[in-house]
């Protein structure tokens, strides 16, 4: 069942690292922050973040309680990738708000110090990955964060579908919106599952394959919806214009 779930992991690391790479030499040429932010975001957590931490767990499997520098790494990667993802849903969807900026910015906060105190207490031994303490904390944040870049998503894909039915949006556009969703929604629902599974159960993810094959899946379907949303064929592409044009005809 382990290599049942190989191609999952495999999709979701080398898409990831591919939107990651290039939405950030996108904002390296236009100096635009959204690229850099989504940038910075999908690097961090996808293919630096989940790649360290299946290489911790794979060295942690002989001495799970021995603290362990590749999980420190991808506790920074992935706190580095939440927390630009909680500015870009602050910067992108309420720039205005004092609220939001408070929420992004107390989000960044806490998800640093849950971080710095998960390394002096436990070292971030694979073991404490499966117990009450600090790592919960952080990986509430992270698993916060993604929701919440999946409902803002959501909210905007329902607003750009009525005026693309209007004639007056782009239909494209509006299933962009509806893939990065799914994608941010997947990711933070595979990690969700995966921690409380492991929590509730005590194990490593080694030892459980029907959980690593449920969260291969969860990568897979995030891979997708990212592949779709940042390179779609043009087949899809026709397909959502099609679709598009019928629903608006009178």
């Amino acid at each position: 069942m382990q290599l049942l779930a190989l191609p999952g992991f495999l999709a979701f690391f080398f898409v990831s690292l591919w939107v990651g790479v290039r939405l950030l030499a996108q904002g390296r040429r236009t100096r635009e922050l959204p690229e850099l932010l989504l940038g910075m975001g999908v690097l961090c957590i996808g293919p630096i973040g989940f790649g360290l931490s299946m290489f911790a767990a794979a060295a942690g499997a002989s001495a799970p309680g021995s603290p362990s520098l590749w999980a420190g790494l991808s506790a920074l990667a992935v706190g580095s990738g939440a927390a630009s993802k909680s500015i870009f849903n602050w910067k992108i969807y309420h720039p205005r708000s004092r609220a939001v900026a408070a929420v992004s910015i107390g989000a960044i906060v806490l998800l640093a110090v849950a971080i710095v105190a998960d390394g002096l207490t436990t070292g971030f031994a694979p073991a404490a990955w499966m117990q009450p303490g600090w790592v919960l904390v952080r990986q509430a944040v992270q698993v916060g964060v993604l929701y919440w870049g999946a409902a803002e998503a959501l909210l905007w894909w329902r607003r750009m579908q009525r005026r693309a039915r209007l004639g007056i949006g782009d239909a494209v556009v509006a299933n962009r919106f509806l893939l990065w969703a799914i994608g941010a929604g997947m990711a933070g629902s595979g990690s969700l599952i995966g921690t409380l599974v492991g929590l509730s159960l005590g194990r490593p993810l080694g030892e459980l394959p029907a959980l690593a094959l449920t969260l291969s899946g969860f990568g897979l379907a995030s891979a997708c919806a990212l592949w779709l949303a940042f390179a779609p064929p043009e087949a899809y592409v026709r397909r959502i214009r099609s679709n598009a044009a019928r629903s608006a005809a009178p």
